[in-house]
């Protein structure tokens, strides 16, 4: 009973540390300095080892407004990422540093290319649980059959 109990409590534990939540941050700015937004940003390790990004955003001047998904990919080393929006709607490449995203959004003919500005806040507990809902709401909108 030792035994199944330490194989048990091993593999428990293999489980939990197979994926390491490295950032939840939230940021508010704006795009093309009028266009208000908040956007959310989780970056996480996987037991493979990989490091994967996962985002979304939303106009905050429209209440009933929705999370739009963001598929990532990224350059860890340089900070620097490429969030295309769900439905291929538009893209940014936003470069992070400790306090903000900063870069360009990009409408999916390229003609139009605006500046986005964002600068990280302070986050409560409760207030990153309700950011993950709303990304876990987003991805089964977008991936459900």
């Amino acid at each position: 009973m030792k035994i199944i109990t330490t194989l048990i409590l091993v593999f428990s534990s293999l489980i939990l540390n197979a994926q390491q939540i490295l950032a939840q941050e939230k940021y508010v700015g704006t795009i093309d300095g009028k266009i208000n937004i908040s956007f959310y940003l989780k970056i996480e390790e996987t037991g493979c080892p990989n490091i994967i990004a996962s985002g979304i955003y939303k106009y905050t001047d429209n209440k009933s407004g929705n999370w739009i998904l963001l598929d990532t990919t990224f350059s860890e080393k340089a900070q620097q990422y490429t969030f295309v929006e769900h439905y291929n709607t538009g893209l940014m490449l936003l470069k992070r540093n400790s306090v903000n995203l900063q870069g360009l959004w990009i409408s999916p003919d390229g003609k139009k290319q605006l500046k986005v500005s964002l600068q990280k806040m302070k986050q409560t507990k409760a207030e990153i649980e309700k950011m993950e809902d709303e990304l876990e709401k987003a991805n089964y909108n977008a991936n459900d059959c």
